[in-house]
């Protein structure tokens, strides 16, 4: 079991999403960045839909009440077990008294902290996942205690030694295929699109939204589904790329479709980074 000493600054639970219900206007949920999640699962083994801490900008601090193992994946943050630096990508023991503090980002925007085993609290529509109102809450608070389902399993030493590049997250090109609506768009606005540098305006589990000085003509198409990945075009002429927690359906122009790295690329960036897009060939 931990306890939750401090919540950090927004730390939900998060584990595979919800596939199934988007025919009932749930959204999928799950990670932001796929990527650092499935890493969390590869390098502490269990089921890949083992639920993990997705803690963003600040990370909580926890009183750990067991002996058992954990990992963080993702963004680096400044993060101690007592007084003993945390690497990113190693898997660490603990015993039980111990304080775990994820404290503040240093390269990125969110980290995965997942414990040996999954978190033992009930799945709401087949899933473990934070999102409000589906769950009673937005993110874990203060002095809550969460116990989890330990395993043990035999851990590949070659993968233990897995090292990210702190530059991972800097890259400015989002890579994408041509979305549905791409060919509505004229030669011109196109080639636009791929030129244009983009600046993040805001950003948080539903999606991003880029600066943009580009001239949209088209009015709102009949509504159609949305998917993480996607990237609409609003009359207003802002690009809007679709995350985690997204609407299942919109009528914005949908021009683009991130590939998964570039996603996970762009979830890890905070406001006000820049970036740009390249298109792939289908």
């Amino acid at each position: 079991m931990i306890e939750v000493i401090s919540s950090g600054y927004f730390t939900t639970i998060q584990d595979s999403g919800r596939k199934a219900y988007r025919h009932l206007g749930v959204p999928i949920s799950g990670p932001m960045d796929l990527n650092s999640f499935y890493l969390a699962n590869l390098l502490l083994p269990g089921l890949d839909s083992d639920s993990v801490f997705e803690c963003t900008l600040i990370g909580p601090k926890l009183k750990l009440r067991c002996n058992s193992r954990f990992v963080i994946t993702g963004a680096e943050f400044d993060s101690y077990l007592d007084n003993e630096p945390i690497e990113n990508n190693k898997v660490y023991s603990f015993r039980a008294g111990q304080i775990l503090n994820v404290g503040r980002v240093k390269a990125g925007l969110r980290c995965y902290l997942k414990f040996e085993g999954t978190f033992n609290i009930p799945k709401i529509l087949n899933s473990k996942s934070f999102y409000y109102p589906i769950t009673k809450t937005k993110s874990i608070n203060d002095g809550e205690k969460y116990g989890f389902m330990s395993k043990t399993l035999d851990i590949n030493s070659k993968i233990i030694n897995l090292k990210i590049s702190k530059n991972s997250f800097s890259k400015k090109t989002l890579f994408a295929k041509p979305g549905p609506d791409w060919d509505f768009l004229t030669g011109e606005i196109k080639k636009q699109i791929i030129n244009e540098i983009y600046f993040i305006k805001s950003q948080n589990r539903i999606g991003y939204r880029l600066t943009s000085k580009l001239k949209n003509d088209f009015y709102n198409l009949r509504s159609k589904i949305v998917i993480p990945g996607i990237v609409q075009f609003t009359p207003g002429g802002e690009m809007i790329i679709a995350t985690a927690d997204c609407q299942v359906t919109g009528g914005y122009l949908q021009i683009l479709l991130l590939t998964l790295d570039s996603l996970s690329n762009l979830v890890q960036k905070p406001e006000g980074s820049e970036v740009k897009f390249s298109l792939l060939d289908n």
